[in-house]
């Protein structure tokens, strides 16, 4: 068995980016993995494997058990709430996004982990090209937040536009374009809010606006259709890694407008904010059946 232990920079972008998909959800590392279960008794932790069953079937963690993520909200029952659970995917992303919803569910006595890098980092896989969304400062103003959340939106349409050309004619495809229709009108949504609490009234339409919106969305400024780029041409594969990006993509939208009904005061846009964050993990669960029915044998 090797270890691979994320250092320097990239650890530490994981670490933040993971952590913000996450809140209180704890980033465990590879090498701190090892000294955790020797150090912690087999009953006070439980190793959750969150992938499909054929990628679980072709090699995982010793010890872990198998809770695909489009499983985990009807099968929060079988986990004690006083153990640890420790969460693992295939790079992190997925489990980033499990940890996240079983924390939503309610309150536990034992500690949420998710281990950053996934079973390719605990294999000693070198972590290139993992994709990972621009943050949101937690302090931004509120008219900024709103703009950026448009064009997060925006991001995740022409994210979607690409989808359903690629897998056009499919199932996949038809879900992908229903799903990008979607966000047009969430930005619609927050169109009307932040027209309120910009400085000056906007000046343009919201159709104007979205057209010159550039949904750049990725770290460092650069579009997902670059990222997409990159990816092999291996058809599994590449559908497993952008129905990952999707579950992200819609799990952060989710965490984003549940922190903006906190923050603003009109009641209204509380409301509203709440309903997209509910429509937001309505995508999620689309997603993970999609990964259920693609991966699940």
């Amino acid at each position: 068995m090797r270890i691979f232990a994320v250092r320097g920079g990239h650890r530490s972008t994981l670490a933040t980016y993971e952590a913000a998909m996450s809140r209180n959800v704890i980033n465990i590392f590879p090498d701190e993995l090892e000294e955790f279960r020797t150090k912690t008794r087999e009953r006070n932790y439980l190793l959750i494997d969150v992938r499909q069953p054929r990628e679980y079937s072709e090699g995982h963690i010793p010890g872990a058990q198998l809770i695909p993520l489009p499983e985990i909200e009807n099968r929060i029952g079988e986990l004690d709430s006083e153990q640890n659970l420790i969460l693992y995917c295939r790079s992190g992303g997925r489990s980033a996004v499990a940890a996240a919803l079983i924390k939503d569910i309610g309150p536990r006595q034992g500690r949420i982990y998710n281990l950053v890098g996934g079973i390719a980092g605990w294999e000693g896989k070198e972590l290139k090209d993992i994709p990972h969304l621009e943050l949101f400062p937690r302090d931004m103003p509120l008219a900024q937040t709103l703009f950026r959340a448009m064009n997060m939106e925006k991001g995740a349409w022409l994210f979607y536009q690409d989808l359903s050309q690629e897998y056009a004619g499919t199932e996949l495809g038809d879900m992908v374009k229903d799903l990008g229709g979607m966000e047009e009108t969430h930005a619609r949504s927050i169109f009307t809010y932040w027209s309120k609490h910009r400085p000056a009234p906007a000046a343009e339409s919201f159709e104007a606006l979205f057209e010159r919106l550039d949904g750049k969305i990725m770290e460092g400024g650069k579009p997902i259709s670059a990222w997409m780029a990159r990816l092999g041409r291996n058809p599994e594969d590449r559908t497993l890694r952008l129905l990952e990006l999707a579950c992200e993509i819609e799990y952060y939208a989710y965490d984003l407008y549940r922190g903006l009904a906190k923050r603003d005061t009109d009641p209204e846009a509380v409301k509203t904010y709440l309903l997209l964050a509910e429509q937001e993990k309505a995508h999620v669960r689309v997603i993970s059946k999609a990964l259920n029915k693609a991966f699940g044998d």
